[in-house]
């Protein structure tokens, strides 16, 4: 609800790192600036949950049993292009 209440600017480009969730002493607070930016598009749920030190599939659930919108699929045609070519590099 925080985030739809007042919509952070954050830049969908710019992912999320490491440093700037641990330098949050607040558990809230720590899980306000990840899910606003798994809300944003800056990072993936694999990431958010990676960020907050816990399994994808028990953030995954607790996003379902909260109503969290969960991305399952890439949103523009250059997202999944992307994803393409990071496939065929691996």
């Amino acid at each position: 609800m925080r985030y739809y209440a007042k919509l952070p600017d954050i830049d969908p480009e710019a992912g999320l790192s490491e440093a700037a969730v641990q330098a949050l002493d607040d558990l809230n607070a720590r899980y306000a600036l990840v899910f606003g930016h798994y809300l944003g598009g800056s990072i993936s749920l694999a990431r958010a949950a990676e960020l907050l030190d816990m399994p994808w599939l028990e953030l995954r659930t607790r996003c379902l049993r909260l109503d969290v919108p969960l991305r399952t699929s890439p949103q523009a045609a250059a997202e999944a292009a992307g994803d393409v070519a990071a496939i065929e590099a691996w």
